[in-house]
C-alpha cells in the first residue's frame, strides 16, 4: 500500500536502514509526498548487494514537477511507486541487470542513471539514445519486442525475443518448433490457439 508522508514531519525518518523519507521527496519542495514501500525493499536490496551509496536523483513526483521535467503522463514517478538512481562506481547496466535478478519487472536503463519501480507486468527499457527501445531482458542478449503480428514463416529479432521467451534456440526463424511451442503456451494461457503471436499472445509472454 502506498504511504503519503511529510517532508516536514517524517523527512528524517528511517524508512529502511540506508534511506531517509526526504531522499523520495518530490525535488520542487513540496511538503507532501508518495513512497511504495516495495520501492524502499528494492533499493535497500540494491544497496546491500553494491555496498555503495545509492543516490535517488528523483522519486515521487507531483503531476505539476512531472509535466515540468517532462515525465510521461501517467508516471510512476506521480504514484510513489518509481525512483531513478545511480550507485556510487556502478555502471547502469550492472544495476539494471541485478534489479532484473531480483524481479524487478519495470527497469529503464539512462545513460548515467537507472529507472526502477514497482509495477507488476514486466517492462524493460534502454534510453540511453534518448529515444526509448523496448527490451526483453538486461541479462544477456537483449530483443526488440515485436510490434507485428508474427506467425510460421516469418523471420528478424523480434521472432528472437518470442523464442527466448518460449525457451527455444534464438536463431531468429519462426519455423515448425516455434508454431509449435507457440500452439502449446496459447493452449495454456487460454488464448486462441492459432500459431499467431498478436496482441493478446504477446501480452501474455511477457
Amino acid at each position: 500500500m502506498i504511504k503519503t508522508y511529510s517532508k516536514k514531519a517524517d523527512g528524517s525518518k528511517n524508512l529502511s536502514k540506508n534511506f531517509k523519507g526526504y531522499e523520495f521527496a518530490c525535488k520542487d519542495g513540496s511538503d507532501k509526498y508518495l513512497v511504495d514501500p516495495a520501492l524502499v525493499l528494492i533499493l535497500q536490496k540494491i544497496r546491500d548487494h553494491f555496498k555503495v551509496p545509492v543516490i535517488i536523483n528523483s522519486a515521487y513526483r507531483t503531476a505539476a514537477h512531472n509535466k515540468k521535467v517532462g515525465g510521461a503522463t501517467n508516471s510512476n514517478h506521480t504514484k510513489g511507486t518509481a525512483a531513478d538512481i545511480e550507485v556510487k562506481g556502478i555502471a547502469p547496466l550492472k544495476v539494471a541487470q541485478y534489479a532484473e535478478s531480483i524481479g524487478v519487472l519495470g527497469i529503464g536503463w539512462y545513460k548515467n542513471f537507472v529507472h526502477i519501480d514497482t509495477r507488476t507486468s514486466r517492462y524493460f527499457w534502454d534510453q540511453r539514445s534518448g529515444a526509448p527501445r523496448v527490451v526483453s531482458t538486461f541479462g544477456g542478449t537483449t530483443y526488440p519486442i515485436p510490434t507485428r503480428n508474427l506467425k510460421k514463416g516469418t523471420s528478424g529479432n523480434d521472432v528472437k525475443w518470442l523464442q527466448d521467451k518460449l525457451g527455444l534456440t534464438a536463431d531468429g526463424v519462426f519455423g515448425a518448433k516455434t508454431d509449435a511451442a507457440v500452439r502449446t503456451f496459447q493452449k495454456q494461457k487460454g488464448l486462441t490457439v492459432d500459431g499467431v503471436v498478436g496482441k493478446n499472445t504477446r501480452a501474455a509472454l511477457k
